[in-house]
This record gives structure tokens, C-alpha cells and sequence, in this order.
């Protein structure tokens, strides 16, 4: 019979270490442990598909028995919010996998290019400096650059960079367009793009500070490379491109609902905070908008009944 590599210790299990306490503790009934012998000690340098497969099996196994456990030290209503999205979790999981066993024979990346965090925010700010309808010169890239790195700090910063990395290098995409076609395609690879956003949306928390210093950030880069001022009206074009998709997604209950779970109470209030000073121009064109086209409609209605 094969063991499995998690499983729940019976009372009269052999000393071992439980996960999650130091090894050497006496077990308790319902404690959970790894079976250090049945852990392979390395990966082979060439995978197979079977000890791939048996890597994700595995894993996904230690995944569902994570789950359950987790889901029964929370209160009742929140164990059912975290049933709601346990499936999806499983789903991210499993995907991930999938992209481990996709890439494990991949050739090399190109290490000459390694601002994968910087590649993704502008795939959302590339109209702004390039093309017929461009605003701004193409020193924005590295304002946007030193931005970040200043806000984050290098350990942040890189950490943001290696997420950004794996969902681009799993994507194989080219341009900007097909990028996000492909992630909006991909709900697990979606979220997790949206986590990143979120991370960088949580620095204007203080809006009119965090406003403040983009801007100063941006401009003096962008004086600094081709002579260009970075003002207010360029920010607000900038957070709206960044942030938009964020407020669409904001008036989704179940999506409201998946961030405070993942993030903490109240985090979905906080976003939507956030995204009213900084969405507050472009909210009120699409308001003039709707207005405009509901006073339109009107005139039609009433110009049918007259005739």
C-alpha cells in the first residue's frame, strides 16, 4: 500500500514532525505530518511525465488536505466565504503545475531583459507613449521604473518582478494586446496579475501623498531624459490606464467578497477608497456620458409619441 506523503497521524503514530510544530513534540490526535522518507531528497535534472505527474498528484494532495484543515479552525462564516473560493484555489494550484511541468524542459531565458515587473505596467500605459495617440515621450518607462523601485524598496521590488516574470514567461505572448487577451482568459493568471496591481494601487492609500510623489518621481526622470514635465493631468491619464479595469472588476459582489478573504477585512472598501479619488475624471465622463446618452433616448421617446 503506498503512503501518502500528508496525511492525518492516528493516536498511535510513530514520532515524527508535524507540520507546523518543531519535530520532536509528542504528537496529538488530529496533528498533521510529513513522512520525511517518502520525500523525494532532489528532483531529477531531466523530469519524466510520470515523476512529474506524481509531483503534481502529490502536491495537489497536500493542497486539499491543507484546505480542509484550514477550513475547519475558521469561524462558520467565514469558512463558508473560504469554501466559496477553495475551488479556485485548487485551480491557481494545479495551473502552476502545470506551467513547472510545461517549463521544466524549456530553453533559457534571456536574462538581458529582467524588468518583467516594468513590462507589465506599461502593457497597460503603452498607448500613452507610443503610437498616433501619444502623449507623453517614451522616458515615461523609466519614471515609471523609478517609481516603482522607490516606492517598494529592491527586496519588494524584486519580489513584484519575479511574480510579474512567471506570468509572462507561462503567457508566450508578444504584444500588449495579445498579452492581456490571454490573461483575461486565465482566471487563476488574472488574479494574480490583479494582486500585483493592487499592491502598487495600496501606495496611494494617502492619495494626495502618494500623488504627490509620483508625480515629483516621474517628472525629475523624465527632465532628466528628454526634457519632458510630468504633470497632473499626465498622473491621472496614467492612473487611469493602470487602475480602470481594478473599478470594473470593484462592482463585482463575489470579486469584492475574494478580496477581503484573501487580503483581509475591509480590503475591497479600501480599493474602491482609492479608485474614487484617483477614477474621479474619468468617473464623471462616463457619468456626463450615460447622462447624456439617457437625455437622448428620452428626446426619442418622446419624439415616437408625437408622431
Amino acid at each position: 500500500m503506498t503512503r501518502s506523503w500528508f496525511s492525518v497521524a492516528p493516536a498511535n503514530a510513530r514520532r515524527s514532525k508535524p507540520f507546523g510544530r518543531l519535530g520532536g513534540d509528542p504528537l496529538r490526535p488530529g496533528d498533521i505530518f510529513l513522512a520525511d522518507e517518502n520525500i523525494p531528497e532532489t528532483i531529477p535534472e531531466q523530469p519524466t511525465d510520470a515523476v512529474l505527474a506524481g509531483y503534481k498528484r502529490v502536491t495537489r494532495d497536500l493542497f486539499t488536505q491543507i484546505l480542509t484543515t484550514f477550513q475547519t479552525l475558521l469561524p462558520p462564516e467565514k469558512a463558508a466565504q473560504f469554501g466559496a473560493i477553495s475551488e479556485e484555489l485548487k485551480t491557481l494550484v494545479m495551473d502552476k503545475l502545470d506551467a513547472v511541468a510545461q517549463n521544466a524542459t524549456a530553453p533559457a531565458r534571456d536574462t538581458r531583459r529582467n524588468r518583467f515587473l516594468l513590462r507589465l505596467v506599461l502593457s497597460r500605459l503603452s498607448h500613452l507613449f507610443a503610437g498616433n495617440k501619444a502623449i507623453l515621450p517614451r522616458s515615461l518607462t523609466e519614471g515609471i521604473d523609478t517609481y516603482l523601485k522607490k516606492a517598494f524598496g529592491p527586496i519588494i521590488y524584486e519580489e513584484l518582478n519575479n511574480e510579474a516574470d512567471q506570468i509572462l514567461w507561462n503567457l508566450h505572448t508578444g504584444d500588449d494586446r495579445e498579452l492581456w487577451d490571454s490573461i483575461n482568459k486565465n482566471p487563476p493568471v488574472r488574479r494574480f496579475v490583479d494582486t500585483i496591481f493592487i499592491r502598487i494601487l495600496f501606495r496611494f492609500e494617502n492619495f494626495a501623498n502618494g500623488k504627490k510623489t509620483f508625480i515629483t518621481i516621474v517628472d525629475r526622470t523624465m527632465q532628466d531624459k528628454s526634457n519632458v514635465s510630468f504633470n497632473e493631468d499626465h498622473f491621472y491619464a496614467v492612473f487611469e490606464a493602470m487602475f480602470s479595469d481594478l473599478w470594473n472588476e470593484a462592482q463585482n459582489e463575489g470579486q469584492r467578497v475574494r478580496w477581503d478573504f484573501l487580503f483581509g477585512d475591509g480590503t475591497s472598501a479600501r480599493i474602491i477608497e482609492i479608485l474614487k479619488l484617483g477614477l474621479a475624471r474619468l468617473l464623471k465622463r462616463r457619468a456626463g456620458g450615460s447622462m447624456l446618452a439617457g437625455k437622448r433616448a428620452a428626446a426619442a421617446r418622446r419624439e415616437d409619441a408625437g408622431r
